[in-house]
C-alpha cells in the first residue's frame, strides 16, 4: 500500500539467508578479496547485507574484507578506497554507472589539489593527463575482478559497467520479505533459483490477462519444475522463515523462464530473467517509488491548483531514469507556482528526496494539460506509470 515494510527475523533466518549469500560469493572469491558494498543504510535490510557477508565468510573460514558504503557518503570514503583498493563492488547497477561517472569528474580536481598540497610535479602531470583522457575507476582500481548486481536489471547497465569498472558483472536477485535469491553464474544465462531454502511458482501471463479482466478471479500458478522455456509470468514465491513465513507470495516481478535443463556451470536449477514490474511501482532503480505515495503527494491541499489526474513517463537522460510527470488540473491559479508546489510536495518525501539530491535520477519537467487520456487495462483501470518502449535497451555514458 506505498508503506515502509518491517520485516522480523529470528537469528536462525539471518544465518541461514547471510550463509546463502556467503556460499553464492565463495564460488569466486578468496579471502584476499576486498569487497565495495554500495547498499542503503539501515533500517533498509540491505544495509545488513556487508555485515552478513563478512560475518559468514568468517564463519566458513574465510573471511572477506567487507568496505560498506552508503550512496550519499561515496565521495567521503574515496581516501579509504585508495588505501584498501577493492577487487569486487556489490550494489545496484545504476550507482555503479554513477560512481563511475563521478570518478571522471572529481579524479582531476582531487589530483590538482594534491599535487597544489604536495607540490609534486609528478600529481601535476597526472592532473594534466586527466584532461587528455577521462579516468574511470578501471584506471584506479585495477584489481577489480568482479561485480554483482541487484535491485534493477542488470542487462541495460553490463557493457558500461565492464568497460568503465573493468570486471565480469553477474546479475543477483533478492526481495525485502525473504532470504530466496538468485544469481548469474560465469555462463551468463539467466539466473539460478536453486530453490534451496524456498518453493518457487509462476503465474502465466495468460492467467494475470484474466485477472486484470476480472478482480475476482484467482490465477493459477506453475511449480518452477513443471514450467517450460520461454514462459513469461510473476514470481510467486514461498519460504519458511521462524519470524515471518511467506506462503505463495506474490513479489510482483515479471519474469521470464530461460532455461530449465542443468547448466553448463553444473547447477542443475531453472533459469529465470526479471523483465519487469506487474504492479505500481516507478522503478527509478536503487530508488523505488510507490505509486500510491505518489498519489497522495500530488493531492494535498495547494494554494495555486488542485490535481485531477496524472500520470508518470520514465524514461531515459544517458543511463540515468528520467521522470516526466504529467497533470491535469481541475483548476489553476497560477501555473508556474502550482508547478513548484507540486515538485516541493514531492521533494518533501524522503526516498524522492534521497534519489533526486543525489543524482540517481532526472526529474525532467511538469506539463500541465487541458486533458490527460490514460492507458486503460483490465475492467477500466487506469496505468499511472509508463515506461518508454527502449527504458530496457543498452545505457551509455
Amino acid at each position: 500500500m506505498g508503506n515502509k515494510k518491517w520485516i522480523p527475523w529470528t537469528y536462525n533466518d539471518y544465518e541461514i539467508a547471510g550463509v546463502g549469500v556467503a556460499k553464492t560469493m565463495m564460488k569466486t572469491l578468496t579471502p584476499k578479496d576486498r569487497v565495495m558494498t554500495i547498499v542503503l543504510p539501515p533500517p533498509f535490510i540491505s544495509g545488513s547485507s556487508p555485515f552478513k557477508l563478512l560475518e559468514n565468510t568468517g564463519k566458513m573460514g574465510t573471511p572477506i574484507e567487507v568496505l560498506a558504503f552508503s550512496p550519499e557518503y561515496i565521495q567521503d570514503g574515496f581516501g579509504l578506497l585508495m588505501k584498501r583498493t577493492p577487487t569486487v563492488i556489490v550494489g545496484t547497477p545504476s550507482l555503479a554507472v554513477r560512481m563511475a561517472e563521478e570518478v571522471a569528474i572529481n579524479t582531476p580536481k582531487i589530483l590538482k589539489a594534491r599535487a597544489e598540497m604536495e607540490k609534486s610535479m609528478k600529481l601535476k602531470i597526472a592532473a594534466f593527463a586527466t584532461k587528455l583522457k577521462k579516468i574511470y575507476p578501471k584506471n584506479i582500481f585495477k584489481e577489480m575482478k568482479f561485480g554483482y548486481f541487484g535491485g534493477e536489471s542488470l542487462d541495460p547497465f553490463r557493457k558500461v559497467i565492464e568497460d568503465k569498472w573493468g570486471l565480469e558483472a553477474f546479475d543477483v536477485y533478492a526481495f525485502t520479505e525473504g532470504f530466496s535469491g538468485g544469481y548469474e553464474c560465469s555462463e551468463h544465462n539467466g539466473m539460478h533459483f536453486p530453490c534451496h531454502n524456498a518453493i518457487i511458482e509462476i503465474i502465466p501471463d495468460d492467467e494475470l490477462e484474466k485477472e486484470q479482466n476480472d478482480p475476482n478471479y484467482h490465477p493459477d500458478a506453475i511449480l518452477a519444475t513443471e514450467v517450460e522455456k520461454g514462459l513469461t509470468g510473476e514470481l510467486v514465491l514461498t519460504d519458511f522463515k521462524e519470524a515471518l513465513p511467506m506462503i505463495r507470495y506474490r513479489v510482483r516481478d515479471a519474469v521470464k523462464v530461460i532455461a530449465t535443463e542443468e547448466c553448463a556451470c553444473g547447477e542443475d536449477s531453472i533459469r529465470l530473467k526479471i523483465v519487469g514490474r506487474t504492479d505500481g511501482v516507478i522503478n527509478l532503480g536503487i530508488i523505488r517509488l510507490s505509486a500510491i505515495i505518489f498519489d497522495q503527494l500530488l493531492r494535498k491541499e495547494f494554494t495555486n491548483g488542485k490535481v485531477r489526474l496524472w500520470e508518470v513517463f520514465v524514461s531515459r537522460e544517458k543511463y540515468k531514469p528520467k521522470i516526466t510527470l504529467t497533470i491535469e488540473p481541475e483548476f489553476t491559479k497560477n501555473e508556474e507556482e502550482f508547478r513548484k508546489e507540486l515538485f516541493e510536495s514531492l521533494h518533501g518525501f524522503d526516498l524522492f528526496q534521497r534519489g533526486y539530491d543525489n543524482g540517481l535520477f532526472v526529474f525532467d519537467e511538469i506539463k500541465i494539460v487541458s486533458e490527460l487520456k490514460h492507458e486503460v487495462y483490465g475492467q477500466g483501470k487506469s496505468r499511472l506509470v509508463r515506461y518508454h518502449h527502449n527504458f530496457f535497451d543498452e545505457v551509455k555514458m
